[in-house]
């Protein structure tokens, strides 16, 4: 799950490398095919394709590239896709399906659907795990494991043996339905959940009630069907089709006239799928602290502004795959783009430029909404305290942190880290915050564990110090530029020790350790590095990637520990002022680093299990 932290990072700030690229606007539909076209191009790309409705008129479709670049098979509309998460927005349609023929209630205890179900839940007196906090996302759940992800699936497993291969991930971190925590396995739980009332597999349930109703025709979920585009890397190396575990969370196939058929009924609010009350309540989340909040995640449904316009849907990634849907309902417009290249800054930049075209008839709303001046005590640092996998926070702990400006009518609500993401809220006094173009973003409440905390979107945030926000990346920072220091400096030790130069043993002791305690570091970042490229086959099976970050990782903290005593037990005899301030450093910094990967489990880490 690394690789999806780098690739969050990667987007939020893509989308500001790439402003420039929306200075000229593009007014026709052919305007826009080229200019994607020259994207497809510039960033080397297998192929893209893509469906637009907007402002209401027919479905816009392009297809550009090739399906298979070995074979040089040109992608057209019959070409399929792997969608990846786009998958439980099917899962939340059936949901509804069954909630509007009164099979289901959003408020029904899990234990009660489902009594052979594995999970934990320590709030089960006062928080129940109920239907609503599984297509919401607040159970509490971690993600699923790396090796999960890794899983081999051909045998398309039945969903409850699925479900029973690592029911310890299903552990509520605190009580359902207060935060949000994205998590792969509760789409599983969900289809699993329709299976058992409908006394159907969910394959067919979906065929019958979802995909038929619209003449789609070539959904599938089935293993490599006909007409499956090649998924590639970014470096356009093919990639073998692997069937996921969690199968209803990730892996449908379908084609863009079929994503088409779907993103239309999402727009037009088509009975033939759900009334008009249940589209829109897939489009809200209410089984968080803030209640019913439009910024949230729905029902396998979540928000995304572009420009500031809300926007709902899903998107999905996967090993040599990209894909987004999103709409806008209330302006009758909406997309669709499905990719096989794993190149986020390529499908960053075609999306952006889609919706860019799709959103240039949207106007402001006229009833101008009145707002207070914020509270200057709201101004401060805050920190997300909702993690989506716990194995990966210390990663994703570092770009955690958020500031919030006070104005005097108005905030700026920005990252810490990466720097130059900010959003302008305004404020009314009932807690909640609003964007420019009058749509709530935010809003302030309580958490029964964590006290006074503020929704952003998904995120949930705690109040912290400004020495809190930036000490680890400060710490961060000065060990990185002490191990590059120890580059140089070990070659200049290594040349000394060979030439005999030191002649007093603790002068040559207090090197040698130094050096270990610098090359341990450099490699836990070295297999971290590694391992990231491919998290999931790398990280998620027991290889000499896996086990080598394992190992470095325990022979880090034993190197700064033994660097530790022996700097105690010869304090005040070295002779080199340089190099005890060197090393000092170095052991001082690793130290820290060594003491935060051990608080959060990373010593010793086992990612294949």
């Amino acid at each position: 799950m690394v690789y999806r932290l780098i690739n969050a990072v990667w987007i939020i700030c893509s989308l500001f490398i790439s402003v420039n690229t929306h200075a000229q606007n593009t007014t026709t539909l052919n305007q826009l095919d080229e200019e994607i076209n020259a994207l497809v191009k510039q960033h080397n790309v297998a192929s893209v394709s893509y469906a637009i409705i907007k402002n209401g008129q027919p479905t816009h479709i392009n297809t550009l590239g090739f399906a298979n670049l070995e074979t040089h098979s040109a992608v057209n509309d019959s070409t399929s896709y792997r969608i990846a998460s786009i998958s439980k927005m099917i899962v939340g349609i059936a949901v509804m399906q069954l909630v509007e023929s009164k099979q289901l209630q959003l408020s029904d205890n899990i234990k009660t659907l489902l009594p052979d179900l594995k999970f934990e839940n320590s709030w089960s007196s006062s928080h129940p795990l109920k239907l609503v906090h599984l297509v919401e996302n607040t159970t509490g759940w971690d993600d699923i494991s790396l090796r999960e992800f890794a899983y081999d699936n051909s045998a398309q497993l039945p969903l409850i043996e699925v479900l029973a291969i690592n029911p310890a991930s299903r552990t509520s971190r605190w009580p359902p339905g207060t935060r949000h925590a994205y998590t792969n396995s509760t789409a599983a739980v969900a289809a699993l959940i329709v299976e058992r009332v409908t006394g159907m597999t969910f394959e067919r349930y979906a065929q019958q009630y979802i995909f038929a109703p619209l003449n789609i025709t070539n959904a599938s979920y089935e293993i490599a069907p006909p007409l499956l585009a090649t998924g590639y890397t970014q470096q356009l190396t093919p990639q073998p089709y692997k069937p996921v575990l969690m199968s209803h969370a990730g892996s449908l196939i379908m084609n863009i006239s079929d994503m088409a058929k779907l993103l239309s009924a999402l727009v037009s609010r088509d009975p033939l799928l759900l009334s008009e009350s249940s589209y829109k309540r897939m489009e809200y989340s209410t089984s968080t602290n803030v209640g019913n909040f439009n910024a949230g995640y729905g029902i396998f449904n979540h928000a995304r502004f572009y420009d500031g316009w809300r926007f709902r849907g899903h998107d999905g990634a996967m090993r040599g795959w990209r894909s987004e849907l999103s709409y806008s309902p209330n302006n009758s417009t909406g997309f669709v783009v499905l990719q096989n290249t794993e190149n986020n800054a390529a499908f960053r930049a075609i999306v952006d430029k889609i919706r860019t075209f799709a959103t240039s008839h949207f106007s402001t709303k006229t009833d101008e909404q009145s707002f207070q001046a914020p509270p200057k005590s709201l101004q401060g640092y805050y920190r997300y305290q909702n993690p989506r996998n716990q194995m990966r926070w210390f990663l994703e702990r570092l770009v955690s942190p958020y500031q919030l400006t006070i104005y005097d009518d108005s905030a700026v609500f920005s990252s810490v880290l990466p720097i130059g993401w900010n959003r302008k809220l305004h404020y009314q006094e009932d807690g909640t915050w609003y964007n420019d173009k009058g749509e709530p973003v935010a809003m302030h409440t309580v958490d029964p564990l964590l006290g006074e905390v503020l929704h952003y979107g998904d995120r949930v945030l705690v109040k912290t110090t400004m020495f809190a926000a930036w000490i680890d990346k400060v710490v961060l920072v000065l060990w990185l530029l002490m191990l590059v220091a120890m580059i140089p400096i070990s070659l200049f030790w290594l040349v000394k020790l060979v030439t005999k130069k030191y002649s007093s043993p603790i002068q040559k002791n207090a090197r040698l350790i130094t050096m270990y305690v610098a090359l341990s570091g450099w490699l836990v970042l070295i297999f971290l590095f590694i391992g990231m490229q491919a998290p999931i086959p790398r990280l998620g099976a027991m290889n000499v990637i896996s086990v080598g970050l394992m190992l470095a990782t325990i022979l880090m903290a034993l190197c700064t520990a033994a660097a530790i005593y022996f700097y105690i037990k010869h304090l005040g005899n070295q002779t080199s002022r340089i190099a005890t301030v060197t090393s000092g450093v170095l052991v001082l910094c690793q130290s820290a680093v060594v003491c935060y990967l051990a608080w959060f489990g990373v010593i010793g880490i086992q990612t294949w299990v």
